[in-house]
């Protein structure tokens, strides 16, 4: 038995068209990968700042939210949605282009639904009590890249605590990737303000 049939026999439908077949697989698929991905961020949120890096994701937008929009698990909560909203349009109208204007419609709400979560989950890890200026002159490593004259995420160490924050470079012409290491040397307001930390400079503060 093939995964279409066992999808098929899922969802009782017994000779399914190409797009029934496609909103079952990405109903399927999305809620397996959704799953994985929200347990995978419970035990550590280890991959947010992989998928910015592997994927190259160049979406540009204002609002710190851009860094959950278009997380792995906003995009998979998407799809998933996509074929859920889709095939009950499908079932309900029988009318694909309802069905495929409704499971879109449905991806996009629940991606921005799903960032607008993880942004509720990245504040908490800032305690309210945490003095932002005890962030400087500690080293880090960059969490979600920081584009020119654009903000970004940084891991970086605050009273004991690792925490992920809000950094600007203060070349602001350059552009840090995720994954390299930064040293705070200031803030404004609650944004740290970074410059790369060169391999010579880590060594020379060893020293010092």
């Amino acid at each position: 038995m093939t995964l279409v049939d066992w999808l098929s026999n899922i969802v009782g439908i017994s000779a399914p068209s190409t797009l029934e077949i496609i909103f079952m697989t990405c109903a399927f698929l999305g809620t397996a990968f959704f799953l994985i991905m929200m347990t995978l961020m419970m035990l550590g949120d280890v991959l947010g700042g992989v998928f910015d890096s592997v994927f190259d994701t160049d979406f540009s937008m204002d609002s710190d939210l851009s860094f959950e929009l278009f997380s792995i698990q906003g995009l998979a909560a998407a799809v998933m949605m996509f074929g859920y909203m889709g095939m009950f349009t499908l079932s309900a109208t029988d009318t694909e282009v309802y069905a495929v204007l409704a499971g879109g419609l449905a991806a996009v709400v629940s991606m921005y639904g799903v960032g607008l979560m993880l942004k509720g989950i990245s504040d908490l890890q800032v305690d309210g009590t945490m003095k932002h200026e005890d962030a400087i002159g500690e080293r880090g490593e960059v969490y979600s890249r920081i584009r020119p004259n654009e903000s970004g995420e940084v891991s970086v160490a605050v009273d004991g605590t690792l925490r992920i924050l809000t950094a600007r470079a203060k070349d602001k012409t350059l552009h840090i990737n995720t994954g390299e290491f930064i040293r705070v040397i200031d803030v404004i307001g609650s944004t740290l303000i970074v410059e790369i930390l060169h391999p010579g400079d880590e060594i020379e503060t060893e020293e010092e």
